[in-house]
């Protein structure tokens, strides 16, 4: 979905340990550059491969992967990627880069997420195990809260520590596009905070206070991962969930 002129809200299709969705990465290009924010799981290439030519911009431009953070779902496919274009830049928050890189096992994999993977049948669970063993890849630039990023007409990265600690949101000044990732979700067209499940209480305080770092920005569109686009007097929703 074309959101503004050089910003496309792709649409892919996920399964995940049998379970079916759609994610939204976001893709962002002018004539030199060319940025997927978030890459799915490992086995979207193909997906994303169409998506990113569907939006009218050749497969082979991409240059930067921009990594919201350390989950599966959102770095699993960036090693596919750059198998077929090794010049492709990672991009991602100094918290999460261990994780990313392999460093420290990630986050989510915690005893109830292996509980879940061994309860599947012997295939499935093969597969998932598989994708987890070739989900790490290098990080070749970390960026910082603040930092506007010189690429399509400015991108300020937002560090918004919760879901996990290096998670950060982008916005794309030239759009007024806030690229949220799993900081906020989008269910039923109304946008909502983050998924509490996947916290505990100090790790959901922060990331509902991370919220109003949003405050001085102003805000058209907002993409999440998780539910896609949210355009409805977004500034006033923001406020209403903090």
């Amino acid at each position: 979905m074309r959101i503004a002129n050089g910003i496309e809200m792709l649409e892919i299709p996920m399964n995940i340990m049998g379970i079916e969705r759609t994610i939204y990465p976001t893709l962002i290009f002018d004539k030199d550059t060319v940025i997927l924010v978030d890459a799915g799981v490992t086995n979207s290439l193909s997906e994303i491969r169409k998506a990113i030519e569907n939006a009218g911009v050749p497969f082979g431009r991409l240059n930067k992967i921009i990594v919201t953070h350390q989950d599966i779902d959102h770095i699993g496919g960036i090693k596919g990627i750059i198998d077929e274009l090794p010049d492709v830049e990672v991009l991602a928050h100094e918290e999460d880069k261990p994780y990313i890189e392999g460093e420290k096992k990630l986050i989510r994999l915690n005893s109830n997420f292996m509980d879940r993977i061994n309860a599947l049948p012997e295939e499935e669970r093969e597969k998932v195990i598989d994708m987890l063993e070739n989900v790490h890849v290098e990080v070749n630039k970390t960026i910082f809260d603040g930092e506007e990023l010189d690429y399509c007409g400015g991108i300020i990265v937002i560090h918004t520590p919760g879901h996990t600690p290096g998670h950060i949101c982008l916005y794309h000044k030239k759009s007024k596009t806030l690229i949220v990732g799993d900081a906020m979700n989008v269910a039923d067209g109304q946008l909502i905070g983050p998924n509490k499940l996947s916290m505990n209480n100090e790790e959901e305080k922060l990331a509902i206070n991370s919220l109003k770092k949003f405050e001085k920005y102003d805000i058209k569109n907002i993409i999440s991962y998780h539910g896609g686009l949210f355009n409805d007097n977004p500034n006033q929703r923001i406020k209403e969930l903090y």
